[in-house]
């Protein structure tokens, strides 16, 4: 088995996209702040990145999850990173700090950045909404054996951790032997970190298989490729005389293919994929016959989605 990126959401880049496109319209007033949320998005982007780059030339063989929207039951989560080697599960938080990072005796964080420190939010404790929604999940597919062995193996083999990307932060302990130690990792230490989690893990290895059949019941999970609502609503607010009328029929279409395939408890893209997204923006069907001839729309799609497709598209 090899290094395989099999997912990557770019959720960020579409959301600095959604934003350029907003900002050619905003007044001078809210220039200012949709400037400052690319920026942010931009900085953020950069950081996950790095990331992706040190895992792809790890050498280690892992199935690499990038950027998940995971829905389940009623708790939502955006995961930077899974990874799956043969032996084990990793989270990954990122986080693109300025300055120093020192957690206290307490376990408390703060930052430190031209001589200010400011208490900031524990990213251990967003680690850990993560990895409990995956073992509440984990948790549901078992029998009552199975959910006793899942409460007792789950930190054997999921393991999670916060990894600071910007290169010139340090990470200062007051207590030296904080259990947090293996938990927050410079960007340079991913790898090692690895590494050495691998070398002393105890579980029997899956075959690749058994590997990307997990990786589809995660992505089973994700909210496939879609952007914020916030982002879908500031592009169906601009005027459709003044903005690309093709941008604002893809985002309605991405909005119908979510809400359609969450009401329905199916992966987003059996409503349909984006190469029929593309083609249905490229082309524009105003009726089934003209609907027929898009890729990837069938008969059986025809009759339980089309209408609803050619409403949105005449509209």
């Amino acid at each position: 088995m090899e290094t395989v990126v099999y997912y990557n959401g770019k959720t960020l880049e579409n959301k600095i996209e959604s934003l350029k496109v907003k900002l050619k319209y905003a007044s001078k007033e809210e220039r200012f702040f949709i400037e400052n949320d690319i920026k942010k998005f931009e900085y953020g982007l950069k950081g996950e990145n790095k990331i992706l780059y040190e895992l792809k030339n790890s050498h280690i063989p892992m199935y690499i999850l990038h950027d998940l929207n995971i829905v389940y039951k009623d708790y939502k989560a955006q995961i930077d990173y899974i990874v799956i080697t043969s032996k084990n599960c990793y989270v990954f938080e990122c986080k693109n700090y300025y300055g120093n990072i020192i957690i206290d005796e307490d376990d408390n964080f703060y930052r430190e950045h031209d001589k200010v420190i400011t208490s900031i939010y524990s990213p251990i404790t967003q680690l850990n909404r993560h990895l409990d929604i995956i073992k509440e999940y984990a948790y549901d597919q078992k029998g009552f054996i199975g959910k006793l062995l899942t409460n007792y193996q789950f930190n054997s083999y999921y393991r999670g951790a916060v990894i600071v990307v910007n290169d010139s932060s340090q990470i200062k302990f007051k207590n030296k032997d904080s259990i947090l130690k293996n938990k927050i990792i410079r960007i340079d230490k991913i790898v090692e970190y690895l590494k050495r989690e691998e070398r002393k893990s105890h579980n029997i290895g899956d075959n690749e298989k058994e590997i990307k059949e997990f990786a589809d019941k995660l992505l089973s999970l994700n909210i496939n490729e879609e952007v914020h609502d916030e982002v879908n609503e500031t592009v169906a607010d601009i005027d459709s005389n003044i903005f690309n009328l093709d941008a604002i029929l893809s985002n309605k279409l991405k909005k119908y293919r979510y809400n359609k395939a969450k009401k329905l408890k199916y992966k987003p893209y059996y409503i349909f994929n984006d190469k029929t997204l593309n083609d249905l923006v490229l082309k524009k069907p105003v009726n089934e016959k003209e609907l027929d001839k898009v890729y990837g729309i069938s008969a059986i799609k025809i009759k339980k989605y089309g209408k609803e497709i050619l409403d949105i598209i005449n509209k």
